[in-house]
């Protein structure tokens, strides 16, 4: 019962962290959120690969529903989570005996869906997750913390249940998960179509600026104990945790300034 509670607990500050993340480095032009006829539809002025993206605080002033507002923080941003999370929960889970694995899945069944207007926007697409195996007594869960662009609340399900009722299949893996917080750009920047122009390079350029700055806070402020404690203990952690990140997020971005700036040429 012990290592079921650290389990969620951890599932939980990835989930709070990646929401935090997003919420300070928000890089979609979001007009309005609507739902309708059971799908939740992002409007966004979309930019063409010439142009900056504009990167900020959420726009808090276009929703109050908080499910809404999580979905469009985490759109699309699941690969993203796998590749940022990875030091914070390797040091969350240090010592308890688990199998950590990622996976690609493609969720068959989403309980509202979320689509951005105009696109592009994969219907149906890939979906990476985490499958968590604990060696003591055979269970096996997943960790899904961009669920809420499916409607979904829990960041930790049973994985048989999760599979039956999301009517899941894999698409790749399951496979070690030792990746650091900037592996997808790493791969990214290798291909042409994402580094054809000066804007594209400086995009990517921040975003691995930003998420150096991410891996620094956690670096400083995750230690052996932040999972243990009362429920009293552990929430004042948990707030206090979150709080700290999203001002050294915002702090950082704000001192770097010129360091965003791409000199190079074209």
């Amino acid at each position: 019962m012990q290592q079921r509670k650290i389990l969620l607990r951890a599932a939980q500050i990835l989930k709070a962290a990646m929401l935090a993340y997003r919420e300070t480095v928000y890089d979609v032009d979001l007009t309005k959120i609507e739902y309708r006829d059971g799908v939740l539809y992002l409007h966004q002025n979309q930019r063409s690969v010439s142009s900056q993206s504009k990167r900020g605080p959420f726009p808090y002033h276009i929703t109050d529903n908080l499910e809404h507002k999580e979905a469009a923080l985490v759109k699309s941003q699941s690969t993203a989570a796998i590749a940022l999370l990875g030091p914070l929960t390797r040091k969350l889970l240090r010592g308890v005996p688990l199998k950590i694995e990622t996976m690609v899945i493609n969720i068959g069944r989403p309980r509202v869906p979320t689509r951005l207007v105009p696109g592009p926007d994969v219907h149906g697409g890939p979906h990476a997750v985490l499958k968590i195996g604990r060696i003591e007594n055979n269970e096996t869960w997943i960790i899904n913390t961009t669920g809420c662009q499916y409607g979904f609340r829990d960041v930790l399900v049973p994985f048989v249940k999760y599979f039956h009722d999301n009517e899941c299949r894999i698409l790749s893996g399951p496979r070690i998960y030792d990746t650091c917080e900037t592996d997808d750009l790493d791969y990214l920047s290798t291909l042409h179509v994402f580094n054809k122009t000066k804007v594209q390079r400086q995009d990517m350029r921040l975003e691995r600026l930003t998420r150096h700055h991410f891996a620094v806070f956690i670096y400083m402020s995750v230690h052996d104990d932040f999972l243990v404690g009362s429920g009293a203990d552990y929430k004042r952690k948990f707030d206090r945790f979150v709080n700290g990140l999203k001002t050294h997020m915002v702090d950082s971005i704000r001192k770097a300034g010129g360091d965003f700036e791409d000199s190079e040429d074209d």
